[in-house]
């Protein structure tokens, strides 16, 4: 037969003063966990420890890349602990050439900056000036002869780098340049709008009638229907192609 020790019995007074020393230590030493915590993140935040030295920027051509370091050697020298990515995202942002970024910290001294560039996709004109315009409709730059692309005609209007262009006509144009495809058969010159009725003008000088601005890419997908099946003779003869009702295309 197995004896066992007799069990001793504690005072409940005694057990209450162990277990409030007990948590004493544990606060005690929760504290001072908080504190070096807290001097680590002070000493990361306010000195040069984590300072910010070398910016590396991914995405786009070259002069936009150049565009984004030159904005973000501003931040030099700040932490990168404390650095703060919503102001530099609005900053980078506010360029011409870039529609968004995306950062990554990449401790101790490194900031990589991937950079999504505005697509250019459209000259707008009107009359006075020429702007290249992205595919949101903002403007890139001025554009020079050498810029070959669409050209959308508006009504006279301040336009300036940065900005968006707010003429409904111009918008409903460059809506429909945007859905044209890669393989659309035909290299469009120009867009306009009238009233409402988007027309595109074909290099060889013919006008695609798209109407309302509406199932546009439905009425774009017959335009390329019919122009594949046209001979090449058939299509320099072409005056116009009328799909402004997609079931029941016109041409003459």
């Amino acid at each position: 037969m197995v004896s066992r020790p007799p069990l001793a019995l504690v005072p409940a007074n005694g057990l209450g003063g162990r277990l409030r020393a007990s948590l004493t230590r544990v606060l005690v030493v929760l504290a001072i966990v908080l504190a070096c915590a807290g001097l680590a993140y002070a000493a990361a935040r306010f000195t040069s420890l984590f300072a910010l030295q070398r910016i590396e920027v991914t995405g786009g051509p070259a002069t936009v890349r150049e565009a984004v370091r030159e904005t973000g050697r501003q931040f030099l020298g700040t932490s990168l602990v404390s650095l703060d990515q919503d102001d530099l995202r609005r900053r980078l942002t506010a360029l011409p050439t870039v529609e968004s970024v995306r950062f990554d910290r990449a401790f101790p001294h490194t900031l990589r900056i991937a950079v999504v560039p505005e697509r250019a996709l459209a000259v707008v004109k009107d009359g006075r000036g020429a702007w290249l315009v992205s595919e949101r409709g903002r403007v890139i730059r001025g554009a020079g002869l050498e810029t070959k692309r669409t050209v959308v005609w508006i009504a006279p209007t301040d336009l300036e780098p940065g900005v968006t262009v707010s003429d409904e006509n111009a918008r409903l144009a460059l809506d429909a340049l945007r859905r044209l495809t890669p393989a659309f058969p035909d290299r469009v010159e120009s867009a306009r709008v009238a009233e409402g009725a988007v027309t595109l003008v074909l290099a060889g000088g013919a006008e695609l009638r798209l109407g309302e601005a509406q199932s546009l890419a439905l009425k774009l997908a017959v335009a390329a229907r019919v122009l594949r099946a046209m001979s090449a003779a058939e299509r320099a003869e072409l005056g116009y192609l009328d799909v402004s009702v997609p079931g029941k295309a016109v041409g003459g």
